[in-house]
């Protein structure tokens, strides 16, 4: 039997120490002329096209395919400026088990993540990590989160040639919204505190697996699960 890995990105595999956010809001400063307040936009967990609807509708700005395009594409290009500039670095544990994953014959790993693929890339390469996931699916899939988990599983059976059950699907993020996508294909889901969300707020969403992070001693833990 194999088991599929799905990583969440931001505040799972990695912490941009900011320069996320700053992206966002430089990108919205840029093409809608506004100062946003993320404290004001329910971001966490959602994907870049939807932070960005979140963020006209918060301003009532009508909605411009052209200007909409133009906000992701640059956002993208402020996540690669930010990054350098920031305290961004990989969690606890990630090296060792996405590492640890790469090389066994029963695992395989994608992304699953509210991040465009561009995004993603841009977050991913300077650590050395983006090779460590050759499927996905990104914000250019679907507005909504929910709708990633198919899509992340019938591009990992095309690329394994593995015809995984949901049972054998492990979603792996930090918020709230990694326990839903996960329910929404009846994968299970290992839940880490590693972001915005505690142990006792995400205990209550019920996921399969809860951890404070995937350090050692969870590490094992982790690979024990």
């Amino acid at each position: 039997m194999s088991t599929l890995l799905l990583w969440d990105l931001d505040e799972t595999l990695i912490t941009t120490g900011g320069a996320g956010e700053r992206a966002i809001v430089r990108s919205a400063r840029k093409h809608w002329d506004v100062e946003v307040d993320l404290a004001e936009i329910p971001y966490s967990g959602k994907t870049d096209r939807m932070i960005g609807r979140l963020i006209r509708e918060h301003f009532e700005i009508p909605s411009d395919e052209a200007t909409d395009l133009a906000y992701l594409e640059d956002f993208v290009n402020f996540v690669t400026e930010e990054l350098p500039e920031s305290s961004a670095r990989v969690l606890p544990g990630i090296r060792e088990i996405v590492e640890c994953a790469h090389f066994s014959d029963k695992h395989y790993q994608g992304m699953l993540t509210g991040n465009l693929s561009a995004s993603a890339r841009a977050k991913l390469v300077p650590f050395g990590l983006w090779d460590f996931f050759p499927f996905g699916a990104y914000a250019e899939d679907s507005l909504e989160r929910t709708d990633l988990g198919p899509i992340a599983l019938r591009r990992a059976k095309e690329h394994a040639a593995v015809d995984f059950l949901p049972e054998d699907v492990i979603v792996i993020g930090d918020t709230p919204h990694d326990i839903a996508c996960a329910r929404s294909f009846s994968a299970r889901c290992l839940a880490v505190a590693t972001g915005k969300f505690g142990l006792s707020e995400l205990e209550s969403h019920q996921p399969d697996f809860l951890v404070e992070d995937l350090s050692l001693p969870d590490v094992r833990r982790f690979l024990d699960l």
